[in-house]
């Protein structure tokens, strides 16, 4: 299990909001390494994932609260300038996309850091504990094994 996977186990409502704008962020960061050595099919794999998990954002806002609007509004011009930034191979446009995302996660990580009394997302899931072994000083995660893990029906 890598450390983003531990974390997004372990990580509540408004974690799991930072985890996705910094996946974003690190996609975005790819692609636009990938324009540098022109490699079409990893700019597009980045583009891809990173539109993704926008949608994913879009699709979870309530659409009932005034926030969710604007939020909504963001995410489809941060959309648009990932889009404009892959059809003409302009990583300007992924700069401005990810200026946008920089400050929004600035306002999640200020919500997350109020949000302590939130519990996982979620529940019942493995323990992962990390430390060194006895072998050769190597960092291992050991799984304690639970009959019954993951999410509860």
């Amino acid at each position: 299990m890598d450390n983003v996977t531990a974390r997004i186990v372990n990580a509540n409502p408004t974690q799991l909001i930072e985890i996705s704008y910094e996946i974003i962020l690190e996609s975005l960061d790819t692609a636009k390494e990938q324009i540098k050595v022109g490699n079409e099919k990893e700019i597009l794999r980045s583009v891809e994932q990173a539109q993704k998990i926008l949608r994913d954002l879009m699709d979870s806002l309530d659409m009932s609260y005034e926030i969710s609007l604007e939020l909504m509004s963001m995410y489809l011009y941060i959309n648009k300038a990932i889009i404009q930034g892959w059809i003409g191979k302009n990583a300007d446009k992924f700069d401005e996309a990810q200026k946008l995302l920089r400050t929004l996660l600035t306002g999640w990580n200020e919500v997350a850091a109020a949000d302590k009394s939130s519990a996982p997302a979620m529940a019942n899931t493995q323990q992962v504990y990390a430390g060194l072994t006895y072998g050769k000083g190597s960092l291992n995660e050991s799984v304690v094994n639970d009959k019954n893990r993951g999410f509860k029906a």
